[in-house]
């Protein structure tokens, strides 16, 4: 009788115990700091894909997820295994040459007055055409704007300016902003050559071109062998210093100080030209190619009438590896992003326990600080049929150095995902709020951005900028972003790390009980482009 009143005592205080008193789960937090612990240590090397590290990360989150009681996501194994080709100038150089029409010849090599990229194919690659300036060389008939009408750029190298016009709103602009060499290819350019603007922030000085030389790029390998975007980008690219710039735009109708001035108006969209001269690239590639892999478990659905559906959660799993100087070399990504991934195992732990009615896809990704690589791989080679999959809830660089009391939703507005990440976000007793960094363009800078190029409602969940938060994400990206100093020194809440797990947890439950698969409003943008058959919402009234 005694420990049927003591009972009776304990549930009346919890039911009276405001929320947070409520959730106190120490093994929660005990969880999640044995993960982070484990990714984020110096053994691990900063999980850089294609090495020792990433792959003991990845071992080690697989057998997390067996432990756990996840389903092997891919043809009854865990990996989705995926070939990269890392490319390079060669030591044979690379440069871009402009001939002005009865002028002498000006040549930029890489790495001295301009930023020359790598072909897909290890080789020697070269070309010699006429030169179109494109403005910000953007098509997009939604936004109503096309820097291509009235100008023929086939077989031609084309100059654009860097970025969007000014005076969007930021994840347009960033949507915008990317894609554009393929764009131009659409259009038959042979090259791309990019320029400054005043929004771009992009100022390279001598010694920055110098180290920018030596850069690599990454891409996934396809079945045929080549590099993605090998088909569909423009062959040669190459980015300009301002100088540079200014003597490409010498005695046209229009000079280089011109263009800059129009275009940093708001709305500022000048128009194309022909350049009245020749350019030519001379480009030789080195290439090597290496294996990295996502790692895929499933949390299957209870009702049999919706369990072939999938609510995606991923987190990336990579981070940047080892510095090549410093005393401190190691990368070791603590929330960038072994929080992430520690708090997307904990969700799926709580999912497990009382499977939603359709599953849940738990992905651990590479290769996202190459450029989004491994998800945009899955996205466009899904392990399940690409119409099941309804809904991507991304974690990414979570900031767990605060008792946070909001969370943030990237992309909430542009589905129906918003109202249902809002009411899971109120039963944890947390707000949701608007983007708080509109210019940092959040939205298409993550994994999620991968899948709503594939037509998934996505969001990116992080803790927002109340109770202290703004200070510690500003705190964070002066002294802790893409540093060795993201380590397990960090001053980690671990309440607060198992409040973000429960939250996502709650957000991925509410998307996978819910009647209807999620849907993008009506006239927004990303579904409209990238979405354009599927069914539509009303959009939400404006407040």
């Amino acid at each position: 009788m005694k420990r049927l009143v003591v009972s009776a005592i304990a549930l009346a205080i919890a039911i009276s115990a405001p929320a947070a008193a409520q959730t106190v789960d120490p093994a929660a937090e005990a969880r999640i700091r044995g993960d982070i612990t484990f990714l984020a240590d110096d053994a691990l090397e900063g999980r850089k894909p294609g090495e020792r590290g990433y792959e003991l990360a990845a071992l080690y989150v697989q057998t997390r997820m067996q432990a756990m009681g996840l389903t092997p996501g891919v043809d009854g194994g865990w990996m989705q295994p995926v070939t990269f080709a890392r490319t390079g100038i060669a030591e044979a150089g690379a440069t871009l040459t402009w001939t002005p029409a009865g002028g002498s010849p000006v040549v930029w090599r890489n790495g001295e007055g301009g930023l020359i990229s790598a072909g897909s194919e290890a080789g020697h690659d070269a070309v010699s055409a006429g030169v179109v300036f494109v403005g910000y060389g953007i098509d997009s008939p939604a936004q109503g704007m096309d820097d291509y009408a009235g100008l023929d750029v086939g077989g031609k190298i084309v100059v654009m300016l860097a970025g969007a016009p000014a005076g969007l709103p930021s994840e347009i602009a960033a949507h915008l902003g990317s894609g554009k060499a393929a764009t131009a290819a659409r259009h038959g350019a042979l090259g791309v050559i990019t320029v400054n603007t005043e929004a771009s922030g992009r100022r390279f000085t001598g010694e920055l071109m110098r180290r920018f030389a030596n850069r690599t790029q990454t891409a996934w390998v396809g079945a045929d062998g080549k590099p993605n975007g090998a088909g569909g980008g423009a062959r040669f690219g190459a980015y300009l210093s301002d100088e540079s710039a200014a003597a490409l735009f010498a005695g046209a109708g229009k000079s280089y100080a011109d263009i800059r001035a129009e275009a940093a108006q708001d709305g500022g969209r000048p128009k194309g030209f022909v350049l009245d001269g020749q350019a030519a690239f001379d480009v030789n590639t080195r290439r090597d190619d290496f294996q990295s892999a996502n790692v895929i478990g499933v949390i299957p659905g209870s009702d049999p009438a919706v369990r072939d559906e999938m609510v995606v959660m991923t987190a990336h799993l990579d981070h940047l590896g080892i510095s090549p100087e410093g005393e401190d070399r190691i990368n070791n990504g603590a929330l960038d992003n072994a929080g992430g991934v520690s708090i997307m195992l904990e969700a799926a732990r709580s999912l497990i326990a009382s499977p939603p009615r359709r599953s849940v896809m738990v992905v651990a990704l590479t290769a996202e600080e190459m450029g989004l690589l491994g998800s945009d791989y899955l996205a466009r080679h899904p392990v399940v049929a690409t119409d099941k999959v309804i809904a991507d809830v991304n974690l990414d660089m979570p900031i767990l150095t605060y008792a946070f009391t909001d969370v943030v939703a990237f992309g909430a507005e542009h589905s129906t995902l918003g109202p249902l990440v809002d009411q899971a976000a109120r039963a944890e007793d947390l707000t949701l709020s608007p983007d708080p960094m509109p210019e940092q363009g959040v939205f298409t800078r993550s994994d999620h951005y991968s899948f709503v190029k594939a037509g998934v409602p996505s969001v990116m969940l992080a803790t927002g900028y109340a109770n202290g938060g703004e200070a510690e994400w500003a705190r964070f990206f002066a002294e802790g972003y893409h540093q060795p100093s993201d380590d397990l020194s960090l001053p980690f809440r671990w309440d607060a790390a198992a409040h973000f797990a429960r939250v996502n947890a709650a957000i991925a439950r509410a998307i996978a009980d819910a009647p209807e698969r999620p849907m993008w409003y009506e006239n927004n943008p990303f579904g409209d482009q990238f979405a354009p058959d599927a069914p539509k919402a009303p959009a939400p009234a404006a407040e």
